[in-house]
């Protein structure tokens, strides 16, 4: 393989790398290029990129929100507060 076709051809591993970058627009335009031409050969990493599509679709329908950082101390405070009084 010449090294400009190495240079547009991705492995598998690298790909999910674009992908994943590619679902929270962290990924460049020449990823994204690599990414689309990676694609057009590989099966398996279309659907891996179709599953991660969906998933990251239904994860912005679901409207879920995170837990303040507050909160999460809140509740550590509490568990240790249950084992306290547990041990004695």
């Amino acid at each position: 393989m010449s090294k400009k076709n190495k240079f547009f051809f991705i492995d598998c591993s690298k790909a999910a790398d674009c992908c994943n970058k590619a679902q929270y627009e962290e990924a460049n335009f020449l990823d994204k290029a690599k990414l689309y031409i990676h694609l057009a050969f590989c099966k398996t990493c279309r659907k891996f990129s179709q599953r991660n599509s969906k998933l990251t679709d239904l994860l912005h329908k679901s409207k879920i929100e995170h837990c303040p950082e507050e909160k999460k101390q809140q509740w550590r405070e509490e568990i240790k507060k249950e084992f306290a009084e547990e041990r004695t």
